[in-house]
């Protein structure tokens, strides 16, 4: 997906014929490519400054334009996407202030999110995390970064949605849509020499011990 897109700006035009069967499908189709592209942008498919094309995205997902239109307006909107003077969609370019600006109001959030989970955690929640991650280290050293960054994901919402608060993990999953591209380039260059013990392996442990504050600080050291 690396041309420009051209003729984007504008509402589509109106279709006085249009059925409601037919409006429904459209916005049906403008959801699967919505939630399609987000998830690219959530789990480090897509890297910054990279460019969207409306054609190419539309022939792999096997839908018309127009819903492609949809969705990348609706993505543009909630800052996930950027429209450009030249009408060119790309993934957003955040600079330094930005990025750290958002990784601070996810350390927030996501302190929040588990400190709320290690009072819901069960035993059997945590069996399930640990293969979660288990899954994940298996997929990173054998340098299968899209598996890697898609358990990554999972091992997190998974762990937010035991909080039991539906609005902070929506909002949480909005801060990873816009962070997700730099993730992705994290594990791609990562030469940093890993640490002794993973974080995810840290939360496991203060799940276990029921322990919200070293919940936080594992979460906090993962971010």
């Amino acid at each position: 997906m690396q041309t420009t897109i051209s003729k984007y700006c504008g509402d589509p035009p109106k279709d006085h014929n249009m059925t409601e069967h037919t409006k429904l499908t459209r916005y049906s189709l403008a959801s699967v490519v919505y939630e399609s592209i987000r998830n690219s942008l959530a789990e480090g498919e897509l890297s910054p400054n990279e460019r969207l094309n409306i054609r190419s995205i539309s022939q792999q997902l096997g839908v018309s334009q127009t819903p492609v239109r949809e969705a990348l307006l609706q993505l543009i909107a909630e800052r996930a996407l950027t429209l450009n003077h030249n009408r060119s969609v790309t993934v957003p370019l955040l600079s330094a202030e930005q990025f750290g600006e958002l990784r601070d109001i996810r350390i927030a959030l996501e302190s929040l999110a588990v400190q709320f989970a290690a009072q819901n955690v069960s035993d059997k929640d945590i069996s399930s995390l640990a293969e979660i991650h288990a899954e994940l280290i298996s997929a990173k050293s054998k340098q299968d970064f899209k598996t890697t960054l898609q358990l990554n994901r999972k091992f997190h919402f998974s762990t937010y949605k035991l909080s039991q608060r539906e609005e902070l993990v929506a909002l949480i999953d909005a801060l990873w849509v816009r962070t997700g591209p730099y993730l992705g380039l994290v594990y791609k260059y990562e030469n940093t020499v890993p640490s002794p013990v993973h974080a995810h392996q840290l939360l496991l442990d203060a799940f276990a011990r029921r322990d919200p504050d070293a919940a936080a600080s594992a979460i906090k050291q993962d971010i």
